[in-house]
């Protein structure tokens, strides 16, 4: 399970170590596309393929929206392998989507992690931008409607 944040420098050739934590657990090959609010989702390959057919597969490939979200997705995703240093080279379409700079962000989302730029991360999860309550109360009415 991933969980925590950790912070680290993307480097002149687009590469990044990932946290010994989350390396361990992911193996040596990695899924990386894009993630729907402006970050990088990082998948081990199993965890794709239940992305996918969770997501994507089982849905009607006749609907307009789930043609889009493959394109979005896996459209986007790059196989990467994990070098000895525990770094990934990170394709310039990818950088370019999610506005990396220079620190980046890896966030632990229990099965994969999202990979954030520290400026839009701070944007998007400043205190003031959101009421965790009403997060909550939105999940239980969600919740509620699927039972």
């Amino acid at each position: 399970m991933f969980s925590g944040n950790h912070s680290n420098n993307i480097d002149d050739q687009n590469r990044v170590i990932i946290p010994v934590k989350q390396r361990q657990e992911l193996g040596e090959r990695v899924i990386v596309t894009r993630g729907v609010d402006r970050c990088l989702n990082i998948f081990t390959p199993e965890a794709w393929d239940d992305y996918r057919a969770e997501y994507i597969e089982n849905n009607r490939k006749s609907k307009k929206d789930v043609r889009r979200l493959v394109r979005f997705l896996v459209g986007y995703s790059h196989e990467l392998t994990i070098d000895r240093q525990g770094r990934i080279n990170i394709p310039q379409d990818l950088i370019d989507y999610a506005g990396f700079e220079k620190e980046v962000l890896f966030v632990g989302c229990i099965d994969f992690i999202e990979l954030w730029s520290k400026q839009i991360w701070d944007e998007e999860m400043d205190p003031s931008s959101f009421d965790p309550d009403e997060l909550m109360e939105s999940l239980e009415t969600a919740n509620a409607t699927e039972k």
